[in-house]
């Protein structure tokens, strides 16, 4: 097998924290953690680190250790027990906050290769800048910092060779001698999760199927192919999902990717495909908030784990430590580089713009002030190449990092790239209003094996209004698409402007890959995302959060009963998707139906953040938005047949507040341009004009009235019949017949009334 990483050998033993679980066993006089037969081990390991290289605090906490303090802890760790490893999860860099992102993580890496890091798995954000760039970092060519440690993939085959582009697995000797396997997998949707082409020249193997496979090799018992004691899975993903897919042979997971801390083990340990514990399951959670630990014990002669803990080391406990020179030198330097251009400020205001919350963190399902506010800037901050407008402006929820808070009423440059820090080009393309609907349908994904989103919520820009049936089947929830007020045309043609990563069909919108769209895509020569948000805010100084949602989930019920020989219209309205989740956006806490005009009913909205199934297929606020109707409203309608005839819709609109609440300037959640109705039936229509008694009005009054030429003559309505119920009649005016309109009366037939 050929390991395409270059450089230094990483250090083969780390340390454990004098902390540990074990720490009160003795120690052998020789250093270590061996003791006879029984050997005392640490497997640390770090997930999502995401150029998260300084230390981050909020309100006086510490939420992020930085890499000098990790370090410390790790360095510190190894004077312990030098029995023990430490490994990545991937995704250390991408998606990078400033000070790493603007000088192309190189401080990340840099700050890495001082670690003693044995190993990582590679995560989808390894590729953000392309595969080409990822090996040139391998390599240290071009300016990238050279990766000091081995990248670690078992299922990422060339479709030239088949062989694997990186290493499937890296064996860890530790001093007492006892041998552990890294087995290292990324989910096989990760090509979603990536520019389109990026990996056009690779193939993804079924991730755990492939784990399993080579940890069967590590533990049949042929030296030859490389044997372990221990197996450990490296697999980036949510190892809820991935833990029931390994077999018997992986002893410890750690998994990674959704940024959820995750510790298992004793007796609320997952269970694999045979239904046995996985000894120690760990995730350590996203940036360096914790550092994960499996502290076990493995007996040599019997060989085998007699005990196993998964450790959860926060951010705290690894400040408390100090800070590692090395480390902090690397990242003092960054920060310098950085900060002069980092704290420019963009726009002087007191506006906050949040991303989609729910109560465990981000919410990339519901409707986000952020996302309406990028989406704004795709629609307006740059023109098409021919220099008309942009219709459309779209963003994916998964493109926006950070929210976009200002600090002493200042916005900076820095705060912008925090909220896109991927570098994405930008660009537009041409789609039909039914591709455009489509687009919207997938916005609801599958639920899965490599799913656990239910939904990824598109912003859109202020334009665009739709609504949406939850009950309805996935494919067909869209109800209605209104745009600058009016229903979209499916015919026509529209031009919508995003990143090009989303535009060529990311997060699986594959609505964007069909041809007639693909051969569409127009980049923008200039500029990166950012750089266009930063225009777009500089543009309009007074841009403020968006006062309603633009998108609605509405499922109606009507059934209808005669009372006194006069039908009364019941139902019921179940709304979802009414609130922002951000500190202070808008969130009403009742909402008011109106049938027809009139006020029939008001609903109390449940805001709550909290989602018991967000990663199933019976979310709410994943998946529908948050702010909803814990039970449908309830109305009743009366007299809607007084002056009525025939099948006749009755408007339904919905606004926010109860109706005393409101005011002209209150937005409607749900027009009557949007096209929900109840459909109610006021008996037989009146009958078409027939033949048999003829009208003839004494002095129809002509309006510009030509001799020569009636049909440019128009005429005031005139005539009303009256009395005549069971008369089958018609009214001509020079011999060409005139039909009653629904108040009785006749219009010439000519011109315009």
């Amino acid at each position: 097998m050929k390991t395409l990483v270059a450089g230094a050998t990483a250090t083969a033993a780390l340390v454990v924290s004098p902390l540990a679980a074990f720490a009160e066993d003795p120690v052998s006089e020789s250093g270590g953690g061996a003791e006879g037969d029984v050997v005392t081990m640490n497997l640390f390991n770090m997930t999502d680190i995401h150029g998260h290289i300084e230390k981050s605090e909020y309100k006086g906490k510490v939420t992020e250790a930085g890499l000098a303090s990790t370090a410390c802890y790790v360095k510190n760790a190894l004077e312990a027990n030098d029995n023990s490893v430490f490994t990545l999860l991937g995704d250390n860099i991408g998606a990078s906050p400033f000070t790493s992102g603007s000088q192309d993580d190189n401080p990340t890496i840099e700050a890495l290769n001082h670690m003693g890091v044995f190993a990582s798995a590679i995560g989808n954000h390894e590729f953000d800048k392309g595969l080409d760039v990822l090996m040139k970092r391998v390599e240290g060519k071009d300016g990238y910092t050279q990766i000091g440690f081995p990248y670690l993939a078992a299922n990422i085959v060339s479709k030239s060779t088949g062989k694997t582009l990186f290493d499937p697995f890296k064996i860890w000797e530790s001093p007492s001698g006892v041998r552990v396997g890294f087995v290292a997998a990324i989910e096989e949707d990760a090509p979603t999760k990536v520019a389109p082409g990026t990996f056009d020249e690779v193939n993804f193997l079924p991730a755990a199927e492939t784990v399993n496979k080579y940890a069967a090799i590590l533990k049949d018992g042929q030296e030859g192919n490389g044997e372990a004691d221990i197996v450990v899975a490296l697999y980036d993903n949510d190892v809820l999902i991935s833990a029931p897919r390994l077999s018997s042979d992986v002893d410890i997971l750690m998994g990674g990717d959704t940024h959820k801390p995750y510790y298992f083990s004793g007796d609320n340990a997952l269970t694999n495909k045979d239904g046995k514990p996985i000894v120690a399951t760990t995730a350590s959670g996203s940036f360096t908030d914790n550092l994960a630990n499996v502290e076990l014990k493995y007996n040599k002669v019997e060989k085998k784990i007699v005990e196993a803990k998964a450790v959860q080391i926060p951010a705290s406990d690894l400040v408390a430590c100090g800070e590692d020179a090395d480390v902090k030198g690397v990242v003092d330097e960054a920060v310098t580089k950085a900060k002069e251009a980092k704290e420019k400020v963009v726009l002087e205001t007191n506006s906050a713009f949040y991303r989609g919350k729910q109560a465990s963190g981000e919410n990339r399902g519901t409707e986000s002030t952020l996302g309406s506010l990028v989406a704004d800037a795709m629609k307006s901050s740059f023109t098409k190449l021919d220099g008309k407008p942009i219709d459309i402006g779209i963003v994916n929820a998964g493109g926006l990092r950070a929210d976009l808070v200002p600090k002493e009423g200042k916005l900076t440059v820095g705060d912008v790239f925090a909220v896109a820090p991927f570098s994405n080009e930008v660009g537009y393309v041409e789609m039909t209003g039914a591709q455009f609907k489509t687009l919207l349908e997938q916005q609801w994904k599958e639920i899965g094996e490599n799913s656990t989103r239910p939904m990824l919520k598109l912003g859109l820009s202020e334009n665009v209004k739709y609504t949406y049936d939850p009950a309805r089947p996935m494919g067909d929830r869209i109800t209605s698409i209104l745009l600058d007020g009016q229903p979209i045309d499916p015919q026509a043609t529209y031009s919508v402007g995003s990143v090009t990563f989303l535009l060529a069909g990311g997060d699986s919108f594959d609505v964007l890959k069909e041809d007639s769209i693909k051969a569409t895509l127009t980049t923008i020569p200039d500029g990166l995302d950012r750089e266009w948000i930063q225009k777009y805010l500089e543009d309009n100084p007074k841009v403020a959060p968006r006062a309603a949602v633009s998108s609605v989930g509405a499922t109606l019920t009507q059934s209808e009963e005669s009372v006194d020989g006069k039908p009364v219209v019941s139902g019921t309205l179940a709304l979802r998707g009414l609130s922002f989740s951000g500190p202070g956006e808008a969130a009403p806490k009742n909402v008011t139906l109106y049938v027809d005009g009139k006020n029939v009913a008001t609903g109390a909205v449940n805001n709550t953040l909290e989602d018991a199934n967000a990663a199933n297929a019976n979310a709410i606020v994943t998946a529908d938005g948050v702010g909803y109707t814990d039970a449908p409203i309830e109305f009743s309608v009366t007299g809607v047949c007084e002056d009525r005839s025939g099948t006749v819709n009755l408007p339904l609109t919905v606004k926010a507040g109860t109706a005393d609440e409101q005011s002209a300037d209150t937005p409607e959640l749900i027009s009557e341009a949007s096209g929900l109705t109840l459909t109610v039936d006021c008996g037989p229509a009146a009958e078409e004009p027939g033949e048999g008694m003829v009208v003839t009005p004494a002095a129809p009054e002509f309006i510009n009235p030509s001799a020569s030429d009636p049909a440019s003559c128009t005429v005031k309505p005139y005539a009303t019949v009256k009395d005549m119920e069971g008369v089958k009649y018609t009214v001509t005016v020079d011999g060409k017949e005139l039909k009653a309109n629904a108040e009785g009366k006749f219009v010439y037939p000519y011109g315009k009334t």
